[in-house]
Order: C-alpha cells, then sequence, then structure tokens
C-alpha cells in the first residue's frame, strides 16, 4: 500500500563544516523505492547523503492522512511547519517541527508557534521563535492528500533511525 512518508536526510553541502539536513516527502510502498527521488532531490555532496530517520505521516492534528489519485475537495490542508528558536546560553539555533491541519498558512503558524519549541524564546517569543518553512502538502508524486477527522488518532513515530548512506 503506498503511504506518505517524511525522510529525515543528512550530509554534507559544499565546504560546509558540519552536516546538514532537510526534510523530504515522498509518497511510497516500500521505503526503499523513495532512493532515486531523495538522491535527486539533494542539494548538498551526492555522495554524502545519508539517511537519518524516516516515518509514515498517517495522522496528524485530529485528522487520518490518506492519499489518493483523485482531488481533495475539503477546505482543510495539511501542512508542515519547521520552526526556530534560541535559548541565551546556545549558539546554535535550534528546529521543530510538526505537522498541523488548518484552513490557511495564518492558522497553521499559528498552532506551530503555540505547540513547537515549548521553553524556547519565552521573554520574547514573537522574536526569539519563528516559522522558518511553512509547506502546504496538497499532492506528492501522483496523489493527493485527503484529510479525515479522527479526534482519537495518535501522532506517527519514527519508522527506523540511524546511519544508512544512499548516495551515489
Amino acid at each position: 500500500m503506498t503511504r506518505l512518508y517524511m525522510f529525515y536526510l543528512g550530509g554534507n553541502a559544499g565546504k560546509s563544516n558540519i552536516e546538514v539536513h532537510d526534510v523530504q516527502f515522498v509518497a511510497v510502498d516500500q521505503v526503499e523505492k523513495a532512493y532515486p527521488v531523495l538522491r535527486e532531490v539533494w542539494f548538498g555532496d551526492k555522495d554524502k547523503l545519508h539517511l537519518d530517520g524516516y516515518m509514515p505521516i498517517t495522522w496528524a492534528d485530529g485528522y487520518d492522512i490518506m492519499l489518493s489519485h483523485d482531488e481533495y475537495p475539503g477546505e482543510m490542508q495539511l501542512y508542515f511547519v519547521n520552526v526556530g528558536g534560541y535559548q541565551k546560553d546556545s549558539l546554535a539555533e535550534a528546529h521543530e517541527f510538526g505537522f498541523f491541519v488548518a484552513r490557511t498558512v495564518e492558522e497553521a503558524k499559528q498552532k506551530a508557534k503555540e505547540s513547537l519549541l515549548a521553553g524556547y524564546g519565552q521573554l520574547h517569543k514573537d522574536n526569539l521563535k519563528d516559522v522558518d518553512d511553512c509547506l502546504l502538502l496538497g499532492s506528492v508524486n501522483s496523489y493527493y492528500i485527503h484529510l479525515v477527522e479522527n479526534p482519537d488518532g495518535q501522532p506517527d513515530k519514527p519508522e527506523w533511525q540511524g546511519y544508512r548512506p544512499i548516495g551515489i
């Protein structure tokens, strides 16, 4: 059965001094079938590309996530939101991402700001915690994402984590 997967990719990019990461979404029935797509979209050094983890996306924010070849007629949409934030005793920017169902980008961003990176930027929340990326996931490959209300669902967990080279 074809499912929507989120892949957490790592590797080097040009003259980077530390590992860089990206998240990609692919609809596949077997994880290995996503590797050619992941290699194609990787922005860094092709020979250093590896998987750090992946998971199916089957439920988010009160909705089951289904794939269909038919367009989705509903007004609620699935958004992937990546939030960045700082703590005053750490130089690095921290990130946390999640999936949110909303009618608009603004609504998805607001939901993310209220739930991701708890404890970061407590004094100046609006200045220190911001939405870095908000991606509407309307279709992936040749599939459309359909949402079915299910308040009793559970957030997905990683199916695999580790280090798996997939570069050329």
